[in-house]
């Protein structure tokens, strides 16, 4: 499983529910003493436990926990916190390149490279891959095909059975 790392707020009620000697009365006594505002808001962070698998509250009396199962990855959630803090601050200073040969290559962290050719090798796989796609002669010169569609259009306006066409719509209108 992915570790969550919580909001300070959940994590602040997780802390307590771990060092609480009775998880359930810790809770039925916030519900007790709190307003709506502050019910509901404790409900949204004890729904975000259970789903980030902290607790259980398999059952509920008179609107409020029954009884609380502390899961063990509540307990340790300091030690995950810590371990997944280092292994992102370790990923910071690592880069990973896809060769041709869908190989990845760590490079960071104290890692020395010498007499590489990998950009060589990216850069000629870029190189084969764009030759690949054919490009046809509009796409090659824009500018020649507009001026020839346009000499063309030109051409076809200058024949006289235009003026009997316009003489036509004229006599319409």
């Amino acid at each position: 499983m992915e570790f969550n790392k919580l909001p300070m707020n959940s994590k602040k009620l997780l802390d307590e529910i771990v060092k609480a000697e009775n998880p359930t009365q810790l809770l039925c006594e916030r519900f007790e003493n709190s307003s709506s505002k502050e019910d509901e808001e404790l409900r949204s962070l004890i729904k975000e436990l259970c789903q980030s698998e902290y607790i259980r509250i398999p059952m509920w009396a008179d609107n409020k926990p029954y009884h609380v199962v502390v899961n063990n990855s509540a307990r340790t959630y300091d030690k995950q916190l810590a371990e997944y803090e280092e292994e992102k601050r370790t990923q910071r200073g690592t880069v990973y390149i896809g060769t041709v040969n869908d190989k990845s290559v760590k490079i960071g962290n104290g890692n020395k490279i010498s007499n590489s050719n990998i950009a060589g090798i990216i850069e000629n796989h870029l190189d084969s891959a764009s030759s690949d796609v054919k490009k046809s002669f509009y796409e090659k010169h824009p500018v020649i095909c507009s001026f020839l569609v346009s000499l063309v259009a030109g051409i076809v306006l200058l024949f006289t059975f235009w003026s009997n066409i316009v003489e036509l719509i004229e006599g319409v209108f």
